[in-house]
Order: structure tokens, then sequence, then C-alpha cells
């Protein structure tokens, strides 16, 4: 595995015996990784790489407009509503979040980006453990579809997941997304427990419970970047 500069970007390579052609991914952080047949020569794959150009520089461009949209060190959604953010250096070794007429004020011991950005995950982390659980169970007893447990996870492309064990799984950035769409993303993972697909039967399920569940399905789409913060 190597990091090579690339015609605009950097990528990480990685060769792979058996691959059959050039494959790049381009995760929610913006980070480019190129995994290319193990016989290709170093020309070969910056020659795949350059035709890709255009469409790899198209893709960051849209990561770092969402980025700059949802900077957590700047402004930040939480249940749909946007905060200001307000670094402040103090005495607390641990850091802590205070919230006072829609401003998150971000005390750390350094008062550092990197220490602001640990503390304000962490206490998101604990708001959606806290809180989402709870809808959780509410929404399960409204809909009569239950569950075993709901694990909070940090997927880098997916909101949620649904086992046929009778778990759900959230990614815990839900808790900074408006109340409706949380609760359509609960709504839609507990809709698989009794559908483990998405067929036809499956969305009609969904509609039942979540009528509108096509604009949250949008507004989704359109806050995407919110799946890039807090990652290396």
């Amino acid at each position: 595995m190597a990091v090579v500069r690339g015609p605009g970007f950097e990528y990480e390579l990685i060769r792979r015996p058996g691959q059959k052609r050039i494959n790049i991914r381009i995760s929610q952080a913006g980070k480019v990784t190129v995994s290319a047949p193990r016989e290709l020569s170093t020309v070969q794959i910056a020659s795949g790489v350059a035709a890709k150009r255009n469409w790899v520089l198209k893709h960051l461009n849209r990561l770092q407009a969402n980025r700059e949209q949802h900077d957590p060190l700047q402004r930040l959604l939480l249940r749909g509503i946007p905060y200001r953010v307000v670094l402040k250096k103090g005495r607390r070794k641990r850091g802590g979040v205070e919230i006072e007429d829609k401003v998150l004020y971000v005390d750390t011991l350094d008062g550092s980006e990197e220490s602001s950005l640990a503390v304000i995950e962490k206490w998101l982390i604990k708001l959606a453990k806290d809180e989402i659980e709870k809808r959780a169970l509410e929404i399960s007893r409204i809909t009569d579809i239950g569950f075993k447990r709901v694990f909070f996870r940090n997927q880098r492309t997916r909101w949620g997941s649904s086992s046929g064990l009778g778990n759900i799984s959230l990614n815990w950035r839900i808790i900074m997304i408006p109340p409706a769409v949380r609760d359509y993303l609960i709504i839609h993972e507990l809709c698989h427990q009794r559908q483990l697909n998405h067929s036809p039967a499956y969305w009609r399920l969904v509609k039942h419970y979540f009528p509108e569940y096509r604009k949250a399905e949008a507004w989704l789409k359109t806050n995407r970047g919110i799946m890039g913060l807090f990652r290396e």
C-alpha cells in the first residue's frame, strides 16, 4: 500500500492479485483509494487514474462543499437545528459542551480544533445513545414491530442496518438530523424485521408507517455531507 500523487489529488494505491480492472473509491471523508491488478505497471495505473480525473475531482469538490456546509467547528446540526459553535479554552481535562441560545460552547483544556472535535463527537454519541434508543422503543410499540437490541455504529456510507437476529443498528450521526427524518430511519430499519429486503412489499410497509418517506430520503441525499463528519 502506497500513497501516490495523482493528477490533482493524492490516492492510496493497493495492488491485488486476481483483480481484473482498476477500481477507484472515494470515502465520505474525501480519501481516494485505487485498487489495481498486481501485474499492471505504475505507468498503466497512473494512466487509468488520469482517465478518471474529472470524475474524481467532481466528487471531491462536492464532498468539500458538503463539509464546508456542515463544518462542525463552525456550525453543527443538532436534531435538525443549526447551532453556532464557539471554541473555548478552559480547565476541563475531559472537555465539555454547553448550549445557550442556539450556540454550542465547546470547552477543552487546550482549545485546539482536534480536542474540540473529539469532545463534540463524544458528546453527540452520548446524546444519541440516551435519546434514540428511547425513541426506537416508542416507535416499536406504535408500529407493533419488535426488536431485541439497538446498536450505534460509525458506518461510513449507511444510516442503519437490520439483522435477522432481531437487532437494528443506527449511525450515531442520526442525532444530528431532524426528528421526522430520524423517525423515518428507525421505521426503515424496523420494517426490515418484517422484510429483510427492499422489495415492493417492504416499501409498502414503510409507506404505511411513514407516508412521506420520499421526502425523508430526499433530505438525507441533500445532506449526505453529514456522513463525512468526524472522520480522519
